[in-house]
């Protein structure tokens, strides 16, 4: 499934960092391997359930930055986790989706040794 994936700065340069670290080139890569790890995580309230992960300032200013494809599977399951855990409203379904991902992206940041790819 294609996904306009909305970013903000912050997340575009984490995953700049986690190409460089893994020594992988794709954005789309870098996306997708950590989407599968963190829906294989076990413990999804860490990462969408935090205080930290609900919208504040700033939520909206998210603009779209790539576009990739994602595993139709992994589209679905972000989906429901993003109704599961009642996050403001966006308009599209990838903006949706992109919130899920920002998300995973956090987490990542502040917990680096928790997803591994």
């Amino acid at each position: 499934m294609n996904l306009n994936l909305s970013l903000k700065d912050a997340h575009v340069m984490i995953i700049e960092k986690l190409k460089e670290k893994h020594s992988i080139l794709s954005n789309e890569e870098i996306v997708s391997r950590y989407v599968a790890s963190a829906l294989h995580h076990g413990d999804l309230e860490s990462i969408f359930g935090t205080p930290r992960e609900q919208c504040g300032a700033g939520c909206f200013e998210a603009e779209p930055r790539l576009e990739i494809n994602i595993e139709d599977a992994d589209y679905d399951r972000l989906g429901k986790i993003y109704q599961d855990y009642a996050f403001q409203p966006y308009v599209t379904k990838d903006e949706e989706i992109s919130k899920t991902i920002r998300c995973i992206f956090n987490f990542v940041e502040e917990e680096p040794d928790s997803i591994l790819i």
